[in-house]
């Protein structure tokens, strides 16, 4: 389903996050498609998903300058944070754009009224996030202004796990339909948290950036997954900052975040066998499709009013200089 609305040259980008809403001065165009709201990674596969609630979902599309119609262009299809679109992921998208790409911007949180998960990781659940980056691969997958060989997934915390869990390769296997894919997964500070037991990942290229002192999402679970991938053939690479706390890149100074939860003693994961969340201590299986249940699991490891988040004066602008580097060889 696709509803295509054009403004060109001049588009109040609309964004739940913030009340001032960004003027773009190039093209860009709405598309609209259909998503769900999953609770359980278990309803994201096979027939439980035909049972999870639909929802309506939107994207802006971002036309880099002096497009030209008759040329396939290179796609990031882009997820924010839990708090919704921040400037400094912006900047990414402009830096994207600038190079010659096409930028699909998610609005998740937007098309559900929501402006943040911050201290409440149930109102949008990852499960969703994971599906409607999915759903959005599909929705452009045929678009012919984009060359779909050179598509590529990225994503900043929560939108950064939902990066991830599109490089595991069951579920490649259950939401393509039609031979979609990636070409790459960009990430930034993804939650590498209730990670599969099984290490089928994408050997396309995974790019992670993160701060050695994250306690939000942690940077030793992404660098244990990417010696893995490593090991497998996988082109896989992650540059941690040391010193550095959640959103390092941001324009907003480093605080201690009292609504966030500090995921750092968590070790949950998940059951390939079952597609079910489990804590590998006690091999006992977590109800993650109960929003209280799911919570209440979080409560047992999550730690309230410990997480530091915002920009550091040293690294703020690396992954910025890191990434001028590879975009040339997306294209």
């Amino acid at each position: 389903m696709r509803l295509l609305s054009i403004f060109i040259f001049s588009i109040l980008l609309v964004s739940c996050a913030q009340e001032s809403a960004s003027l773009a001065q190039y093209p860009t165009e709405r598309i609209d498609f259909a998503s769900k709201n999953i609770f359980g990674f278990e309803n994201m596969f096979g027939e439980a998903l035909d049972a999870q609630p639909d929802q309506d979902t939107f994207g802006i599309l971002h036309f880099p300058d002096n497009y030209d119609p008759s040329k396939q262009y290179a796609l990031v299809i882009a997820s924010h944070g839990s708090a919704n679109w921040r400037d400094h992921h912006r900047k990414y998208l402009e830096q994207i754009r600038q190079a010659g790409m096409m930028v699909f911007a998610m609005h998740a949180f937007d098309a559900r009224n929501v402006s943040s998960t911050v201290g409440n990781q149930t109102n949008v659940t990852s499960e969703t996030m994971i599906y409607e980056m999915a759903m959005a691969l599909r929705a452009v997958w045929e678009d012919p202004r984009i060359d779909n060989s050179k598509i590529y997934a990225a994503g900043w915390s929560l939108g950064g796990t939902a990066a991830l869990f599109n490089a595991w390769i069951p579920t490649q296997e259950a939401l393509y339909k039609n031979g979609e894919g990636f070409a790459g997964y960009l990430m930034w500070y993804p939650g590498c948290l209730a990670l599969p037991d099984l290490d089928a990942w994408d050997k396309d290229l995974i790019q992670i950036y993160i701060g050695e002192e994250d306690n939000w999402t942690p940077a030793k679970p992404c660098q244990d997954l990417i010696a893995k991938v490593q090991t497998e053939g996988g082109n896989a690479n992650i540059e941690v900052y040391p010193g550095a706390f959640h959103s390092f890149d941001s324009v907003e100074p480093l605080t201690l975040n009292p609504n966030a939860y500090s995921f750092a003693q968590c070790n949950f994961k998940l059951s390939t066998e079952t597609k079910k969340v489990y804590d590998p201590n006690s091999n006992t299986e977590l109800d993650f499709a109960n929003p209280d249940t799911r919570t209440q699991a979080y409560l047992t490891c999550a730690k309230k009013g410990e997480v530091m988040a915002g920009h550091s004066p040293e690294y703020k602008n690396a992954a910025h200089e890191h990434l001028a580097k590879l975009l040339p060889g997306l294209l």
